[in-house]
């Protein structure tokens, strides 16, 4: 993702996370990136710090968003 992502998108996303029905003890890994699995406040936090893991995401909710748009998702 090269472009610059807008504040207001970006805190779409970090709603989104916040948001959603995961269980607040639930780890998550992404694609190997971390040493260790993270919890939903750790993934806010790289979303946050636009490093690495958290460009791949908000890449990957990008790609959910525009497939729920399309009506790819229903």
């Amino acid at each position: 993702m090269n472009e610059e992502l807008s504040p207001e998108l970006k805190e779409i996303i970090i709603k989104r996370i916040e948001s959603s029905k995961l269980p607040n003890n639930i780890q998550l890994s992404v694609g190997g990136m971390s040493s260790e699995p993270m919890n939903l406040s750790e993934v806010i936090q790289h979303v946050k710090s636009n490093d690495e893991i958290g460009k791949k995401i908000i890449k990957m909710e990008l790609e959910y968003l525009k497939a729920l748009k399309n009506g790819v998702l229903a």
